[in-house]
């Protein structure tokens, strides 16, 4: 423990970049930005002692823990009011991709709940209404729920 403490007494510049670098270097390997806002705050940090470099390691600490979450906290809000906006929004979500799609049953629905085709798989789907559907009629994909589609039935009436 006394190694510690005798290292926190000489925190210098060079210390603050060298623990935001690794932290950078982790967030790398990590799936979220968990430590990319502590490493940043780190190597402000250390541009904040090389300007300041007798400030007190305490100090140091407690304006580094501050800058961690305001900066983290910030990004989070920011995140919130600024979506991520996508060109393709249901890359990762397949069954609300077909949302939009009309097939023609290969099966009855029977109270309402049965299975289609689509592509190369078949899925689970619930009538819009519940109400059961005949073979053979074409129906349209409204909603995904999971691995269950709703579907309702398309109107074929000619202009």
């Amino acid at each position: 423990m006394d190694e510690i403490i005798a290292w926190l007494w000489m925190l210098d510049f060079w210390h603050w970049w060298a623990i935001g670098i690794v932290l950078i270097a982790v967030e790398t390997f990590a799936i979220s930005t968990f430590l990319l806002w502590p490493g940043i705050s780190a190597l402000v940090m250390g541009f904040i002692v090389f300007f300041a470099p007798d400030m007190d390691w305490r100090f140091q600490v407690i304006l580094f823990a501050i800058m961690a979450v305001i900066t983290s906290v910030g990004w989070q809000v920011w995140l919130r009011k600024n979506p991520t906006k996508s060109d393709h929004p249901n890359l990762n979500v397949r069954g609300a991709s077909f949302i939009g799609r009309r097939v023609t049953l290969a099966e009855p629905l029977a109270n309402g709940r049965g299975r289609i085709e689509i592509g190369d798989g078949w899925w689970t789907v619930s009538s819009e209404n519940g109400e059961s559907l005949d073979a053979g009629i074409d129906v349209e994909v409204v909603d995904s729920d999971g691995g269950t589609l709703t579907i309702k039935p398309v109107s074929t009436s000619a202009n």
